[in-house]
């Protein structure tokens, strides 16, 4: 049976908002969770555990955004190397996988308007603590899980024939 990706991604939205507001979920966790929940990804739940430390920007650094992390961590379960060390050279990485999740995070990026956590959050008087803060942090959740919907369901061919997007590409010479 063909998997209807629109009701998927709709429930993956309102479950990673859900998840951080009355489930007590980090960020990470969250959109994790919730795209166990909807069928986006076939694992089991105990695996939420693998995002618990992302929260936060990674054990509250800061660093990436906890959301757009277990975004990625998502699309990894679907579409990562099922055995890295038979890949045939390096180069394999950026041919056929890290398109799709460089365009994960340029999405993202457009959505937050940053993939840091301190960046995010900046503006906040009373940090984690601010109400404004934590609604902020579950609309960032929630567009995580959407977004990560989006590159699950994309197949290689059509992630590999995505463009880098040289504004959030960080290593040099890499195209």
């Amino acid at each position: 049976m063909e998997k209807n990706w629109d009701e998927i991604r709709a429930l993956a939205v309102e479950y990673a908002k859900d998840n951080m507001k009355n489930r007590k979920m980090n960020c990470s966790e969250s959109v994790f969770e919730a795209l166990i929940r909807c069928g986006a990804v076939d694992v089991p739940i105990e695996t939420v555990a693998y995002a618990t430390g992302f929260g936060g920007g990674g054990g509250c650094s800061g660093f990436t955004c906890g959301a757009l992390s277990g975004a990625i961590l998502a699309n990894g379960v679907e579409h990562g190397r099922k055995d890295p060390s038979k890949a045939a050279d390096a180069m394999e990485l950026r041919e056929k996988y890290y398109q799709r999740y460089n365009n994960l995070v340029s999405d993202f990026v457009k959505a937050a308007g940053s993939g840091i956590c301190r960046e995010i959050s900046n503006g906040f008087a009373d940090g984690y603590k601010d109400p404004e803060f934590r609604s902020n942090c579950r609309r960032i959740a929630s567009e995580a899980a959407g977004i990560a919907v989006d590159y699950i369901k994309m197949d290689a061919d059509e992630a590999a024939a995505l463009q880098y997007d040289p504004s959030v590409l960080g290593i040099k010479n890499w195209l």
